[in-house]
């Protein structure tokens, strides 16, 4: 892969073509589909523009605004004191960013998305954090059985390309829905889990206070979060004006896949194909004692495909064609209605400093404890020995009927710093 600083080579691109080479087997949706060279006219006019450079697509198609405070300008400060690390992080999503791309677009999803995994896994399909989260998109186990991602002794559907990119942009769909097309604290939410977001939007409204991104209190890690989600939007929006190098990628270096009749070592795979074991493990990576059992299908660059398809053939062990992730279909995934940058964008192009500030002091003025109810206690004793209202207590508790309340149930109290 080649690295750039500037786009004026897209011009050149689309008036010459992708020069790749691809397997005679290659295919789109469905094993019975006879393999077919299909035109730009024949798929979305994006299909041309993405397989010819997925990163200056990237770069065209950025949208969210970045606001301007110091907590963004701390986290691009971070970012461009090692450029090298960062290009060599984007560098390594060629053989994903593809496939990312073109189902973000296909969701009409913003493309600002495809640095989820930037941010996440440095797109290394093989990292696990200390939370047990798992590939590209660090889904965790609770999100994974949740969305039906079961695994098992040789496999994790969490480092499967298809799967994990499918779960996690369900995740995204379904949290961009719960908070109105809010995608800062969509993405708050994905990082740090929709019931640690709702909480602290809930103690916002209790205190009056706004219930944005920028306002609420989360956890540290999320609070960096979402400032170097954007810092990182901005790096590559303005690369030349940082002088930071995005890549062109080469398509044939993109994953397709090949389905296979029968178990198969990744070590005989590898020997198959000529590419080295290494690699094929990590476009593999979900299967977790290196053969290929369970669902079957292996991910391989595409220019290795051909040479591959053949050895398998004559040993009858392929299922069909070989498959190019980008024209498979696949009728469970909807088109996503309801995402309007504007709406992100106006609801925080007015956010300063000082606003930021004015929150942070007022996370400080009060502390949050949980109190257990004892033998003798009613809302009344408890709200006067913490100073606060009854009223408040009720309403930071959703509580219904006081005289349900009994020994061992917990309270949610807000208490005033200094007024103990």
């Amino acid at each position: 892969m080649k690295l750039r600083i500037v786009f004026f080579l897209l011009t050149a691109l689309l008036i010459n073509g992708c020069q790749t080479t691809q397997s005679p087997k290659l295919k789109g949706a469905t094993a019975s589909q006879k393999s077919t060279t299909l035109t730009t006219s024949q798929v979305d006019s994006n299909y041309a523009l993405i397989t010819q450079d997925p990163w200056s697509f990237i770069h065209n198609q950025l949208q969210i605004d970045i606001p301007n405070n110091q907590r963004i300008i701390n986290e691009k400060d971070k970012l461009l004191k090692n450029k090298m690390s960062f290009e060599t992080n984007i560098l390594r999503s060629e053989p994903y960013i593809y496939y990312i791309v073109n189902q973000l677009n296909e969701r009409n999803m913003p493309v600002e998305l495809a640095l989820i995994p930037l941010i996440e896994s440095a797109y290394n399909p093989l990292a696990t954090s200390y939370a047990k989260a798992a590939g590209l998109w660090q889904i965790v186990p609770i999100t994974a059985k949740e969305y039906g991602l079961t695994k098992n002794s040789w496999y994790d559907p969490r480092r499967d390309l298809i799967e994990s990119t499918d779960t996690a942009i369900n995740l995204l769909q379904y949290l961009n829905q719960r908070y109105q097309g809010d995608w800062l604290l969509t993405l708050a939410a994905y990082n740090s889990g929709e019931g640690r977001v709702n909480k602290a939007i809930a103690w916002n409204k209790s205190k009056g206070l706004p219930t944005h991104f920028w306002a609420l209190n989360l956890p540290k890690e999320t609070m960096q979060y979402i400032p170097k989600f954007l810092a990182i939007v901005d790096i590559i929006r303005h690369n030349q004006t940082y002088n930071v190098a995005l890549p062109i990628c080469t398509y044939e270096n993109s994953l397709v896949r090949v389905d296979l009749s029968k178990q198969i070592s990744l070590e005989k795979i590898a020997e198959y194909a000529g590419i080295s074991l290494d690699e094929l493990l990590t476009f593999n990576a979900a299967y977790l004692k290196k053969i290929v059992k369970g669902p079957y299908h292996l991910f391989i660059p595409s220019m290795y495909a051909e040479t591959l398809y053949n050895k398998l053939q004559q040993s009858n062990l392929v299922k069909s064609e070989v498959i190019d992730l980008l024209l498979q279909t696949n009728p469970s995934t909807a088109k996503y209605p309801y995402f309007d940058p504007t709406l992100t964008n106006n609801k925080y192009v007015k956010i300063t400093d000082h606003d930021i500030r004015f929150y942070e002091q007022e996370h400080k003025r009060y502390s949050q404890i949980i109190y257990r109810i004892k033998s003798g206690d009613n809302l009344y004793s408890i709200a006067k020995n913490h100073k606060v209202k009854v009223s408040e207590l009720v309403k930071w508790n959703k509580i219904q009927n006081a005289h349900k309340l009994k020994p061992g149930d917990k309270l949610t109290i807000n208490i005033k710093n200094g007024s103990l």
